[in-house]
């Protein structure tokens, strides 16, 4: 990454302000759907023009097994098999946004939401190119924001917060804003119940 030159951003288009915007270590349990599965979905955006992020998802199951969800890498994959968490699929298009849609699931724990910095974007801060996620529940969105001035700019994994799901088919969101070691191709991972930055396999190219 550190061969590629940094660019000056433009500004992007604002996005649509969220109604409650989570500081970090802080959680909110979104308000309970009357939908048997309920749904909520996910979008990763920057105010940045000439960007491109890559989302992702890291799906927890209660019996421990874990699924890599997003669309840069060979071994991800755009849908868990029951289809409960899916990938819009890899976007470039100028102005779209990634998006990962959600429904609730018994089998599923929780699901930890992240960001890459794809080559082309060089070196620069999340902060700096306004990086963020945004989680809609209907008409409620949940902002997840990249507010911390010290990330380092060779940082290229943000890893936002995790969802955790309820027994009583609840979506819980919860601020974690975590980087990976400077340089570091390494995804996120869970140790035990807890997300680790760098333990992850190497991200690999399509």
């Amino acid at each position: 990454m550190g061969l590629f030159s940094r660019s000056k951003p433009e500004p992007a288009p604002a996005a649509a302000a969220p109604t409650v915007s989570l500081t970090k270590g802080s959680r909110i349990t979104l308000t309970k759907s009357a939908a048997e599965r309920p749904t909520i979905e996910v979008s990763n955006g920057w105010t940045a023009k000439k960007k491109d992020y890559d989302l992702k998802a890291l799906v927890r199951y209660r019996d421990g097994r874990l699924v890599y969800v997003g669309a840069a890498n060979a071994d991800e994959v755009l849908s868990t098999p029951e289809g409960a968490v899916r990938h819009s699929g890899d976007i470039r298009t100028p102005g779209a946004l990634e998006t990962i849609t959600i429904t609730w699931h018994p089998d599923i724990a929780a699901i930890a939401l992240s960001s890459y910095s794809a080559l082309e974007n060089g070196t620069g801060s999340f902060r700096e190119y306004g990086v963020y996620v945004n989680i809609a529940n209907g008409e409620q969105v949940v902002g997840l924001a990249a507010s911390d001035s010290s990330a380092d700019a060779a940082q290229y994994t943000l890893c936002f917060g995790e969802v955790l799901l309820g027994a009583d088919r609840t979506f819980t969101v919860v601020n974690l804003e975590l980087y990976s070691k400077p340089g570091s191709e390494n995804r996120i991972g869970y140790k035990k119940d807890a997300v680790k930055m760098d333990i992850g396999p190497v991200g690999q190219q399509k």
